[in-house]
């Protein structure tokens, strides 16, 4: 529901949406690695699917990220959750930029 009204208003504004970004999809267990998923099953490909916007990244819980985030040094973060994003957003501007010059 939340995903669909933000669809919508970005729609009414003329607002291309890159992408789709799950933040706090699953917790990476530092003892044993494995990813649990605290919230449950995630359906953002589903939803993704049915709005036709590709999904770019899920996120994970992570402290040390949210520290980041916090101090305003995420782009000093180690961690390569976002390359996904960014290589996104720079084919986006790409292609802006073509549409601006024809």
């Amino acid at each position: 529901m939340i995903v669909a009204k933000a669809v919508k208003m970005a729609e009414m504004m003329s607002v291309p949406i890159v992408g789709m970004v799950e933040n706090m999809s699953y917790f990476r267990c530092p003892d044993n690695g494995k990813d649990y998923q605290i919230f449950g099953e995630s359906h953002i490909g589903e939803i993704a699917d049915a709005y036709h916007i590709p999904l770019i990244v899920k996120l994970p819980i992570d402290p040390e990220l949210a520290r980041a985030c916090d101090r305003g040094t995420i782009e000093l973060f180690e961690g390569d959750w976002l390359d996904a994003l960014a290589d996104a957003i720079i084919v986006f501007e790409n292609l802006d930029r073509r549409n601006e010059n024809a």
